[in-house]
């Protein structure tokens, strides 16, 4: 700990067609350090799996954009590296568990020969010692090793999500970016990815990002929580901090939407309306159409992140002076 390994500046990603520019990400920062795992949360749409893609190079070719920023992964900038010393990084040293396990397998190979390949690409080893190696993986994913032989359209969701994870840890990568990797999967395989993926982050000293909807893993799992919306960071601070002290109204609206088993209500809270279209942003702060807390200031300018406690950002009128002269008007 101590040693950055992460550190994303101002970036801004945009999907560009001919009949609109979506703004899918917007001035990002964010910062990682070695052995440390980020919890990245929000609704659908708010730019997290860009995010992931950016820090990958993957964005969709002729449609995803970088507009700006730098991406620095070891003080090395990604956004300078060629495609060649690209290939070399991925899956090596940053891996990414994908969200759709049924598109990010070919269905012309085996899978044993898709986990090995990542193997033997990058520990320039033999194919027989790869597909050791792949048969390894399938066993610590909790899938039959005799299976290596097998076809992705053999396998059933779940199974599909379990050999993708097994593709990305292959390696025992420095950074592991995770988008919702157990959402295919049921309760008891969850628990064991989450205590195989946390059992590698402390054995190898292994960085993560872990997106995901389900603020109950970020809070066993994550030492930093950074809360996205329409394509900003509108809440960052340490996973005590974020849940014990929510500051940013759409940060406690999300805790506010959890279920209660202490609690009988006729009916569960919702945030009002629909994240905006992020083709068409508004002026001012991006939540202000959802927020019960907004004053006329938010609907004209955009907010600033402020620094409300020490390491605890959030980025709202309400902790800055001229929130509490607005109000007194």
């Amino acid at each position: 700990m101590g040693e950055r390994i992460l550190d994303i500046k101002d970036l801004v990603i945009h999907y560009e067609t001919d009949e609109e520019v979506v703004e899918a990400v917007n001035k990002i920062n964010l910062s990682l350090e070695k052995g440390e795992i980020l919890g990245l949360v929000g609704e659908t749409g708010a730019g997290k799996t860009t995010t992931a893609l950016g820090i990958m190079r993957l964005l969709p070719p002729k449609v995803g954009h970088v507009i700006q920023g730098n991406i620095f992964f070891e003080g090395k900038d990604l956004m300078e590296c060629s495609e060649k010393d690209m290939r070399s990084i991925r899956g090596k040293k940053i891996s990414m568990i994908f969200q759709d396990p049924m598109t990010a397998l070919n269905p012309v190979k085996t899978v044993g020969d898709q986990i090995a390949e990542v193997v033997e690409l990058h520990d320039n080893c033999s194919k027989a010692e790869a597909l050791k190696r792949a048969q390894e993986m399938l066993a610590m994913v909790g899938i039959v090793p005799e299976r290596y032989k097998e076809y992705p359209h053999q396998f059933s969701g779940g199974m599909k999500q379990r050999i993708v994870i097994a593709i990305a840890l292959a390696c025992e990568p420095d950074l592991l970016i995770a988008d919702e990797p157990t959402t295919a999967l049921d309760v008891t395989i969850q628990a064991q990815i989450l205590d195989m993926m946390r059992k590698l982050q402390k054995e190898k000293g292994t960085s993560m990002i872990l997106i995901t909807h389900d603020l109950g893993v970020v809070a066993e799992m994550c030492d930093h929580c950074a809360v996205m919306y329409a394509g900003e960071i509108v809440e960052y601070g340490t996973t005590e901090q974020v849940f014990d002290n929510p500051k940013h109204p759409y940060t406690k609206a999300l805790y506010q939407s959890i279920p209660s088993l202490d609690k009988e209500v006729e009916r569960l809270h919702v945030i009002p309306g629909m994240v905006c279209d992020p083709s068409n942003l508004p002026s001012g702060c991006s939540f202000c159409e959802r927020c019960t807390e907004k004053r006329a200031a938010c609907a004209e300018h955009d907010p600033w992140i402020v620094n409300v406690e020490a390491g605890h950002y959030a980025k709202c009128f309400q902790y800055t002076p001229e929130w509490e002269a607005d109000k007194d008007e």
